[in-house]
């Protein structure tokens, strides 16, 4: 195993041992590769900086040696792609993804893999800085390392001064409540850069959870199309918080550019206070109209393309009117009953609604006092038009503890 911080400066020798000059850094290409090979080194001799192929490297043993005696001594030009270790990943951030969190690489570990030298790891310890601070005659009596392998890292493209290709897919793995931790913890180019590389879906849940601040200087930093496509595909009360913090005039072009369904969702929610039940509320449930059999509920469940996050009770509907409400049904009520009883049986028909214009507080009075998991609303009219679930309710009540669990509830 080879460290960085012990390479760097040691002498580069000619295939006749004849010195070329010092180890000034490593060159890498962030690919898909696991574990990115090394391509070059760049050698300083003089106060020249010149670029000699991994190909010619044989052996880097407090003394990187090649396979040549001749080089190109052209100053060195880095191109687009190209990575250096000792100004690009050295003393920068990376995302821990295994342990959800920021680190600060104060030290690369790389190793022979048959013919290529490869970075295998990053030493994020204390003592690899203090190593590299100390005096030489001290740096081997400071002892420990914390090694996080490669493959479990986010590399943060901003951190190099040139354009580079780098996924972010791996982040998806994240709960989005650790994820906004982190995005909120990074400056807004790093956090614009992690953002720009994840899809519509994976983008809003993650900013449902950034605070309001980062939030609007998102989406009022990237492109119109771009943001319309992402409040798309959040919570129509959660769209509809963003928007009123951005300035008037973007979240008016914002708006313009979403799908007009949704688009209307948005600008019902925007209609309510903002700690109202109608904000809060999600118009995504299932209906299921009386005289349904619990064969045919469920099966009205695994044909939905997108079922409803958190799925906890199905609610039953008249069957000359489906936004009449007649009862509900919990989902685990729904899962053990026989599925050739009626779903009229089996319904709870004495419930507490609430109405959109209620404040938030009194549904999760009503949550709590019932003992319920989500609770039906009812317009002026008595027509169902949304659910509130405890989620909901309890994140506007504890805004901050609630965003630490990252959990939903389930029956």
């Amino acid at each position: 195993m080879m460290f960085l911080a012990h390479l760097l400066d040691s002498p580069v020798c000619g295939k006749t041992d004849e010195l070329i000059g010092k180890l000034d850094d490593l060159i890498v290409r962030i690919d898909h590769s696991p574990y990115p090979s090394i391509s070059g080194i760049v050698v300083r001799d003089r106060g020249r900086r010149f670029f000699v192929p991994a190909a010619h490297l044989v052996g880097m043993n407090g003394v990187a040696k090649l396979n040549s005696s001749v080089v190109d001594v052209q100053p060195f030009r880095r191109r687009d792609g190209e990575v250096l270790l000792a100004k690009d990943v050295l003393d920068h951030q990376i995302i821990d993804i295994s342990g959800r969190r920021i680190v600060r690489v104060n030290d690369v570990q790389l190793t022979k893999i048959e013919s290529d030298f490869r970075v295998i790891g990053v030493d994020v310890s204390a003592q690899a800085l203090f190593r590299r601070l100390a005096p030489k005659r001290l740096a081997d009596r400071i002892q420990g390392r914390h090694i996080i392998d490669w493959d479990e890292v986010q590399y943060l493209a901003s951190a190099a001064p040139v354009q580079l290709k780098v996924s972010y897919n791996r982040l998806t793995e994240l709960n989005p409540v650790d994820l906004a931790r982190i995005v909120d913890a990074l400056s807004f180019r790093e956090s614009a850069e992690l953002i720009g590389g994840l899809d519509h879906e994976t983008a809003a849940d993650l900013l449902e959870e950034v605070s309001d601040e980062r939030l609007a200087d998102l989406l009022e930093g990237m492109d119109i199309e771009r943001a319309a496509d992402i409040l798309e595909e959040m919570a129509p009360g959660a769209a509809a918080d963003a928007l009123e913090d951005l300035t008037r005039d973007i979240a008016a072009r914002i708006l313009a550019r979403i799908e007009p369904e949704e688009a209307a969702d948005i600008q019902e929610a925007l209609s309510y206070d903002e700690d109202s039940v109608g904000r809060i509320m999600e118009t995504d449930f299932v209906r299921v109209p009386m005289g349904s059999t619990i064969h045919e509920a469920l099966q009205a469940i695994r044909t939905l393309e997108s079922p409803p996050d958190p799925l906890l009770a199905v609610y039953v509907v008249s069957e000359q009117d489906p936004e009449e409400l007649r009862g509900i049904v919990r989902l685990r009520a729904l899962m053990l009953a026989d599925p050739a009883m009626l779903i009229d049986d089996i319904m709870e028909d004495d419930l507490p609604t609430v109405q959109p214009e209620d404040r938030a507080e009194d549904a999760a009075r009503i949550l709590a006092e019932y003992n319920l998991l989500a609770v039906p609303v009812l317009d002026e009219s008595m027509r169902l038009v949304g659910v509130v679930s405890v989620d909901d309710a309890l994140a506007v009540l504890m805004p901050e503890i609630w965003s630490r669990r990252g959990a939903r509830t389930h029956l």
